[in-house]
């Protein structure tokens, strides 16, 4: 995992949860983007999501360096990026207060902030735990929308313990893009040895050039 990576986790995280103590939101049966409500709420929000694109970018460029697919996954993650940024940039509206224009671009953001990690995370996968782990928050993610897609789309009620749903499920997407993270860290580099760079010892030896039949020396004969 790259320093970018971790700090831009560490920086969700901990704006997350500050979210929940200054903008005095349920974490059971509200959503988290109901903090928007107070500047301080949606500043937090803000910084949560910033911490966020951070990570996507050294997610992207990780990808095009390291990963199996160069082009297709830095694509998705600009995308999700972009997802982030909507969510900031459009609010959603009050809790109790008709939807406008800026909550649907809101909802369909955060719709798409759940749907590209494990469509990320599956097409890097290189081992069992990065898989099994993608699966498991595409399936958190299909559940949560089932039981809130009517609230996005229809405007309904947001059902019961939705807030708490939502929030295992950003939990699974922040394990996940650790786990991706780590599977796109780039190999170590060849020893020095397989580079053919090894360094090689000179040894000198002193040879003498015997000449067959030749007569004795001075030296040889006293």
């Amino acid at each position: 995992m790259t320093p970018l990576v971790a700090v831009g986790l560490a920086v969700a995280v901990v704006a997350g949860v500050s979210l929940h103590l200054v903008a005095g939101i349920d974490p059971v049966n509200q959503m988290l983007s109901d903090a928007v409500v107070s500047a301080p709420g949606a500043i937090l929000l803000g910084t949560a999501c910033a911490g966020l694109v951070a990570v996507a970018a050294a997610l992207a460029v990780a990808a095009a360096r390291h990963g199996p697919r160069p082009r297709l996954v830095p694509a998705l993650l600009g995308v999700w990026a972009a997802a982030l940024v909507a969510i900031v940039v459009f609010p959603t509206n009050p809790p109790g207060m008709p939807p406008t224009t800026a909550a649907v671009i809101h909802r369909y953001g955060a719709a798409m902030l759940a749907v590209v990690p494990p469509i990320v995370g599956l097409l890097v996968a290189q081992t069992r735990r990065l898989r099994v782990a993608a699966w498991t928050t595409a399936g958190a993610a299909a559940l949560f929308g089932l039981l809130h897609g009517p609230a996005v789309l229809l405007g309904s009620d947001v059902v019961p313990y939705a807030g708490l749903t939502e929030r295992i499920l950003f939990a699974l997407i922040l394990v996940l893009l650790a786990l991706t993270a780590r599977e796109l860290r780039p190999l170590p580099a060849a020893s020095a040895s397989s580079r053919g760079d090894r360094p090689v010892t000179v040894l000198s030896t002193a040879t003498t050039t015997m000449v067959p039949n030749a007569p004795p020396t001075i030296a040889e004969v006293a």
